[in-house]
């Protein structure tokens, strides 16, 4: 992931809004918490936000939006990031922007490069948010992803991009 110093650098109006939004939730604290968070409230960015919850540097997804299952080209709610193969964002290591999250407790936001099917690159915007039950340790993350593709091109996805690992 490239990052970048503030959500205005990523050009995306759905990751200006769920930071706004996440602002206001955390007022003068350092972060949010979890309960702030109501979804009715992101009807509208719904779609593109992503729920998980942090545990011992362990990362659950617990909610997929209907538009990030269609970039993956599968539903990954409930499952672990370390059970989900990443390995088509060529310049993004999860674990390393989870655990800058979780460290230093504050956003980040960034551009990350994946491959399509026929090779060509796409970037996507990324707004990751730390939330936290007791105001100091990283507990959740919401976040979104603002993929810039052309209509057809969700279909032209790797369609591992997120598939789940196989055990060995």
């Amino acid at each position: 992931m490239r990052e970048v110093a503030s959500v205005e650098e990523l050009s995306s109006s759905i990751g200006t809004e769920l930071y706004a939004y996440w602002e206001r939730k955390r007022g003068s604290r350092r972060m949010p918490s979890r309960a702030d968070i109501d979804p009715a409230d992101l009807k509208r960015i719904l779609p593109n936000i992503l729920l998980a919850k942090i545990d011992r540097e362990r990362v659950r997804y617990t909610l997929v939006g209907t538009r990030c299952v269609a970039h993956a080209g599968m539903d990954y709610t409930g499952h672990y990031l370390d059970e989900i193969d990443f390995t088509c964002d060529f310049d993004t290591d999860w674990h390393e922007a989870y655990r800058i999250l979780t460290r230093e407790r504050r956003p980040i936001f960034g551009i990350v490069k994946t491959f399509l099917k026929d090779n060509r690159v796409c970037e996507l915007a990324e707004v990751l948010l730390p939330l936290s039950d007791d105001g100091e340790t990283v507990t959740h993350c919401i976040a979104i992803e603002d993929a810039r593709l052309g209509l057809h091109d969700v279909e032209d996805l790797m369609p591992a991009r997120l598939a789940l690992k196989q055990s060995a």
